[in-house]
């Protein structure tokens, strides 16, 4: 639990740290462009699933200004008057801002803490699963499990399994006349229960099963409707069901 807790608050600092170099890096490559620096980085930060960063590269870092020649005010380039003091602009007669070297080393760093953060979220997970399931699961909800539903036959394994679940088998001509049950519990308590035409005949543990266990059915009427259910207490292991359908 504590290394999932562990885990978390590295992920959380690595998204901060993301957040503060891509806005760092906004800041200083919007402001020697001549563009409003802090309205881009509030976009850059606060506009989620890296939206805001889109939006600077396709619109902000495109947008160029010059520098008016009556006032010295800075002025969208391709303007006939200057936005600040009226003044007729003559194309050609501003000096354009030159953006100065903006180091992209900070943008590098953020977008690597981005793609640890993912990484590290994608082993929380998959930690969490193992180390934690019942967090992630409700009754009648498996964790890595595996089922075979085939003819005369029942398979299921699990990591974890904390619920019920059932298979019907209807008495044909004498068959099933029995069940051959086999499991392997590693963790948690698992039984078995038969109930025949809605009430339940027996339950057994598979805790306490050494080797197959052999369910006679030969007894039961024809047309009897049979439903093998198991219960599982947070278990793990596997379970096989056999019948001569």
């Amino acid at each position: 639990m504590w290394i999932i807790i562990g885990l978390a608050g590295l992920a959380v600092l690595l998204v901060v740290t993301a957040m503060v170099g891509l806005g760092f890096w906004t800041y200083r490559d919007a402001k020697s462009r001549g563009l409003e620096a802090g309205m881009w980085t509030l976009i850059v930060v606060l506009v989620p699933n890296f939206i805001g960063l889109l939006l600077y590269f396709l619109i902000g870092r495109r947008q160029q200004q010059t520098l008016c020649p009556s006032c010295g005010s800075k002025t969208q380039q391709g303007k006939p008057y200057c936005s600040t003091c009226g003044a007729a602009i003559v194309q050609g007669g501003m000096s354009m801002i030159t953006s100065k070297n903006n180091s992209k080393k900070p943008l590098i760093f953020a977008l690597t803490c981005v793609v640890l953060t993912f990484i590290l979220m994608i082993f929380i997970s998959v930690a969490s699963i193992y180390l934690q399931p019942e967090m992630f699961s409700s009754k009648n909800i498996s964790v890595v499990k595996n089922e075979t539903r085939l003819p005369g036959v029942w398979k299921l394994s699990f990591w974890y399994f904390d619920g019920e679940k059932s298979r019907a088998i209807v008495v044909k001509n004498g068959t099933p006349s029995a069940l051959n049950v086999s499991a392997t519990v590693e963790k948690g308590a698992l039984e078995m229960g038969v109930s025949v035409d809605g009430k339940e005949e027996k339950r057994i543990s598979l805790n306490d099963i050494d080797s197959n266990y052999v369910w006679d059915l030969s007894h039961y009427s024809e047309n009897s409707r049979i439903v093998l259910r198991l219960y599982g207490d947070a278990a793990k292991g596997k379970v096989n069901v056999n019948w001569n359908d």
